[in-house]
């Protein structure tokens, strides 16, 4: 079934940390004055950014120009991906996902969520998690936001753990993003430039990996992201390991780009655009962070291994023991503060409230479906006495202690939670 909730906004905060950063601004505002109405002389304001989008009558039709059948929206079952899921359960071997004696496979499936500079703390969790010798060869793994680039190592295995460590633990503001000057905002799509983050990804998300994650593929494992059609209002599931597979000669390009719209805060960060033709005309689509929509995502083929694993061996074919874990990179309980009167800072507490009032939502709903599905639920999250209080956005030594937090945590005695926060006993 399809893990339905609201919308996830936690990182929407960051919003607020880009306005405290510009808090002393070189201009002025009689600059800033003179500067808008000298481009809206030159007609910039409200029309300098032309789009192609593609038309509502034809969003539902749309498909990326460059390769075919690696989406789905999120929310509706996808025949095209029920159907990879059978196949996926072809392409398998034994020595990835082990027989129990009584002829039952065990699957293991991952989901994480966005947060920005906190994905330090998943991180953390998934580089410990190998250390202890306990991780499994994951069979999906799903990811949004910043929690799409862990799953991209997480999926890749304990062999891509340093360069999983050096991202989130080397990396400042100025490697993410740069922002602009306070006058241009009334003319561009963002308050920040991702050209930093655009060259990031470039450096982890290259060929080689994408040999390795198409290699992956073909062993019968699954790696999906999430982004939000801003023009659709849905969440668009890409199957990152059938661009990995196709050969396609734009297969590394559209795969960077995947990773930089699931990460692209709207409104902070630009959106990134994706090429697309309905009924042999080209358009565009504007996609962004997908925790816009959700925090984190299981959709029903995903969770349907039982019914794949009956078409492919037959209807006696043992139900599978199928474990989830879910990561959060953030904290769920209120934390009481006074806050000061401040447009930023009342502004970034509201956020954060909303967040967690969807966060515990999000995380109660992924449980009952798990309930009902019969499938094992974990989940470990930041620890609510955790102190977050980084100096910037992303704050090198805050993540380092995220990083270090979350090592500890999946290596302490009970790392998994096995009901969600404020649920203390079972069903």
């Amino acid at each position: 079934m399809h893990v339905c909730w609201e919308a996830q906004i936690s990182a929407l905060g960051a919003i607020c940390s880009i306005l405290d950063v510009q808090g002393h601004m070189n201009r002025t505002v009689e600059t800033m004055k003179s500067e808008a109405l000298t481009r809206g002389r030159r007609g910039v304001i409200g029309g300098g950014m032309r789009r192609n989008p593609v038309p509502v009558d034809k969003i539902s039709a749309a498909d990326l120009r460059a390769i075919k059948g690696v989406r789905a929206w999120g929310g509706q079952y996808s025949r095209l991906f029920g159907d990879d899921i059978i196949a996926s359960v072809r392409q398998e071997r034994e020595c990835d996902f082990p027989v129990r004696d009584d002829g039952a496979a065990s699957y293991s499936i991952l989901a994480l969520s966005g947060g920005g500079a906190h994905g330090a703390f998943g991180a953390g969790v998934i580089y410990g998690w190998a250390q202890t010798g306990r991780r499994p060869t994951l069979k999906i793994v799903t990811g949004i936001s910043t929690g799409a680039l862990i799953a991209s190592f997480a999926f890749l295995g304990p062999e891509y753990n340093e360069k999983l460590k050096e991202v989130f633990t080397t990396v400042t503001t100025k490697d993410i993003f740069h922002v602009h000057s306070f006058g241009s905002w009334l003319w561009k799509e963002s308050f920040a430039d991702t050209g930093p983050l655009e060259k990031l990804i470039a450096k982890y998300a290259d060929e080689e990996a994408l040999k390795a994650i198409s290699r992956a593929h073909n062993r019968g494992r699954r790696l999906y992201f999430g982004t939000a059609n801003l023009d659709a209002q849905q969440l668009v599931v890409w199957n990152m390991g059938a661009i990995a597979a196709g050969n396609h000669p734009d297969a590394l390009t559209i795969f960077r780009k995947v990773l930089l719209a699931s990460a692209s805060l709207p409104s902070a960060f630009p959106p990134v655009y994706f090429d697309v033709e309905a009924d042999g005309k080209l358009y565009d689509e504007m996609h962004v962070d997908g925790g816009i929509i959700t925090e984190v995502f299981f959709s029903d083929y995903m969770l349907d291994l039982p019914a794949a694993r009956k078409k492919v061996f037959g209807a006696d074919t043992p139900r599978p023991h199928v474990t989830a874990y879910l990561i959060r990179n953030g904290k769920l309980t209120p934390s009481p503060e006074p806050v000061p009167r401040s447009l930023p800072k009342i502004t970034r507490r509201a956020l954060l409230t909303l967040s967690k009032a969807h966060g515990w939502d999000h995380l109660h709903c992924v449980y009952e479906i798990m309930q009902k599905n019969r499938i094992d639920f974990n989940y470990i999250g930041i620890p609510e006495d955790c102190q977050i209080s980084g100096k910037q956005a992303f704050d090198r030594e805050e993540m380092n202690g995220l990083f270090k937090l979350g090592i500890d945590r999946v290596k302490s005695n009970h790392p998994w939670q096995k009901f969600p926060n404020g649920l203390h006993e079972g069903p």
